[in-house]
C-alpha cells in the first residue's frame, strides 16, 4: 500500500464528507429528535457507503457510469426519495411548547430502524455517490494494487465519513446546544426539509459526468 496514495485519498474523502448534501440535511434532522437516532442514521449513510464501495471495486460502478439509462433510473429515484423526506419534514407540525420530549419521539415516528434506513437510502439512492467513489478509485488503483490496498482506501473514506457525521450528532445533542435548537425546532424541521427538496431538484436535473 503506498502512503502517498493513500493520503491522497484521505484528503479527497475529507472534501467530500465536509461538503453539504442530503447526508447532511438528514443527520440534522434526526439528531433533533435524539442522540441515537442520530447515530443509528449516520450508521445508515456508512452501510450505503460500503455499499457503494464493494460493487465499484466489483466494477458494477463502470457500468452505471457509462449507462444513460441505469444513471437515470438512480437518479429518478434518489430524487423522489429525498423530495418525499423533503415534503414531510416540510409540513411538520408545530410543537406546543416548541422544544421535544421524549413522547415526541412517537410523535414523529422514529426509530432506530427508520433512522438507519433512512440513512441508509439517502446514502445508496444519490449517484453522485457511486460516481465519487468510481473516480476515486480509477485514480488511485491500479492494476497491481491489492484487494486489501483497495479496501483500506474505501474504508478510510468510510471511517472520515463516521468521524465527521458522528461530531455532528454530539454537538446537536449537546445539552445546551440542543435546547436552542429545540426551541427552533420545527423552523429548522421546515428549513432542513426544504433543503431535502432543493438537493432533491438539484439530483433529478443533474447530468452523469464523462
Amino acid at each position: 500500500m503506498n502512503v502517498e496514495t493513500w493520503l491522497t485519498v484521505l484528503g479527497v474523502g475529507i472534501i467530500i464528507v465536509l461538503s453539504p448534501g442530503p447526508q447532511w440535511a438528514i443527520t440534522i434532522k434526526n439528531s433533533l429528535s435524539s442522540r441515537e437516532y442520530g447515530f443509528y442514521t449516520v450508521f445508515g449513510m456508512c452501510t450505503g457507503s460500503i455499499v457503494h464501495i464493494t460493487y465499484c471495486l466489483l466494477g458494477i460502478g463502470v457500468i452505471i457510469s457509462q449507462s444513460i439509462l441505469l444513471f437515470n433510473v438512480v437518479k429518478w429515484i434518489g430524487a423522489v426519495y429525498l423530495i418525499y423526506l423533503g415534503l414531510k419534514s416540510l409540513f411538520t407540525k408545530k410543537q406546543q411548547n416548541g422544544f421535544l420530549t421524549k413522547n415526541d419521539h412517537v410523535s414523529n415516528q422514529l426509530s432506530r430502524w427508520k433512522s438507519y434506513r433512512m440513512g441508509l437510502l439517502t446514502c445508496l439512492l444519490n449517484p453522485k455517490a457511486t460516481l465519487f467513489y468510481l473516480s476515486l478509485f480509477t485514480q488511485v488503483v491500479q492494476p497491481g494494487t491489492s484487494i486489501f490496498a483497495q479496501l483500506f482506501y474505501g474504508f478510510s473514506v468510510v471511517g472520515i465519513e463516521m468521524i465527521w457525521y458522528s461530531l455532528i450528532v454530539i454537538f446537536l445533542t449537546h445539552n445546551d446546544i440542543r435546547k436552542g435548537f429545540m426551541a427552533i425546532s420545527t423552523w429548522v424541521e421546515r428549513i432542513s426539509g426544504a433543503i431535502l427538496i432543493l438537493l432533491g431538484i438539484r439530483l433529478a436535473i443533474s447530468k452523469p459526468s464523462n
